[in-house]
């Protein structure tokens, strides 16, 4: 332990998640003044503690969008409350954490540091070049358990910010890829479902993070709250990328839907278990690929039964906003509440609903489409959304 003026002096910094400084009991914390240019001259010098900041390079970065008629003195003022932050803190020899040599300014490097985010990407370096799994999934671990967050959130617009945060995000989601695989290896699935939910609210589109979760989640018989989740993160996928699942995940779902064989039960017990949960009021939403197959075998019966059935799309071109809220956002509501007991629909992209239509004839059909977009009461729809009815075509 290195000591200055006799007095021993070792730093905790966390930069994850937020950041703060801790010095035995005593946490510096930047939520008092969020993201003040004081703070990010700290954070910044720690970040780079290796070397000595030149001055110019400091001037650029926190006085380029300042009218500063002395930048020299205004880089000084700064270092000067920096010191005057550590010093209220009761951090000890505090004026003597920044030093000033050759022109420029540096972290002092007797002061030991430890610096949650240099520990979590050496222990995933670690990691990486372990060959043992039991051994790499303990490091793996560590590394995600270090992981609070974005790396210096609230300084997230900041140019120097946005690389660092970058690569930390992208060490951490391959840690938790990894981490995930071995604890579902290992059958440790409830692990893996933590980790990944954890995974999820730092990048909600990490697909392969997604699937992780959802495999975590069947493996413990989840099948429901996996299926929930899916449909959730299908919506988002659709309302805020505006795409729609890779052929992965679209896979998955198939999985997640298919029944476990239970051969101790009656039939009847088992049609009544199918039944349970099901909601049987208005039409039947479903998912596009289920849509796709029940389709197909509308087509196929066409021929036999003689009944008829037709196909309706929905197309927005853009999507303008009104005051009850999106057209899309709306229709999810008109269309089920136009349809009957036994119609179909589904929407198969982010500006797009299909529907599937029985026993009805095409003047019908034009008759609920138009009733459809005067419940939306939108006088320029006829320019934003396209409709199309065909019949469906009987496969013979």
């Amino acid at each position: 332990m290195v000591k200055i003026d006799n007095v021993e002096i070792q730093l905790k910094i966390e930069m994850l998640g937020g950041f703060v400084i801790i010095y035995k009991d005593t946490r510096i914390s930047e939520q008092v003044k969020r993201a003040s240019k004081i703070w990010k001259m700290l954070q910044y010098l720690i970040v780079h503690r290796d070397k000595t900041v030149p001055q110019e390079e400091l001037i650029d970065i926190f006085c380029d969008d300042d009218v500063v008629s002395n930048p020299g003195s205004a880089i000084r003022t700064m270092i000067y409350r920096v010191r005057g932050v550590l010093a209220a803190a009761g951090i000890p020899n505090a004026e003597n954490m920044i030093v000033s040599k050759n022109g420029g300014y540096a972290w002092n490097s007797q002061i030991s540091c430890e610096v949650d985010a240099e520990e979590f990407e050496a222990l995933c370096k670690k990691a990486g070049q372990d060959a043992d799994d039991t051994e790499q999934l303990s490091l793996l671990l560590k590394a995600a358990e270090l992981y609070k967050g974005d790396f210096l959130p609230y300084s997230s617009g900041e140019i120097w910010v946005m690389p660092l945060a970058r690569w930390y995000r992208s060490i951490y989601m391959n840690c938790v890829h990894k981490a995930t695989e071995l604890l579902s290896d290992k059958g440790r699935s409830a692990e893996a479902e933590e980790l990944s939910i954890k995974a999820l609210r730092v990048d909600p589109f990490d697909e392969m993070t997604l699937e992780y979760h959802l495999r975590s989640l069947l493996a413990q018989g989840k099948n429901m709250e996996a299926l929930d989740q899916y449909k959730r993160m299908e919506a988002m996928y659709y309302d805020v990328l505006g795409v729609d699942f890779s052929e992965n995940l679209r896979a998955l779902y198939n999985e997640i839907q298919r029944p476990e064989i239970k051969y101790e039960i009656s039939l009847d017990a088992m049609l009544d278990e199918w039944m349970e949960g099901a909601d049987f009021a208005g039409a039947f939403y479903c998912d596009p690929g289920v849509f796709k197959t029940l389709y197909q075998i509308e087509a196929r019966s066409v021929p036999r039964t003689g009944r008829t059935a037709y196909i309706v799309r929905f197309d927005m071109k853009h999507e303008p906003k009104t005051k009850g809220g999106g057209i899309m956002q709306q229709l999810a509501t008109v269309i089920p509440a136009s349809l009957r007991m036994g119609d179909l629909f589904t929407r198969s992209g982010p500006g797009q609903y299909i529907l599937m239509l029985h026993s009805l004839t095409y003047e019908d059909c034009k008759m609920l489409v138009d009733r459809i977009m005067y419940a939306l009461d939108a006088k320029y729809l006829p320019k934003v959304m396209g409709t199309t009815i065909r019949p469906v075509k009987p496969i013979i």
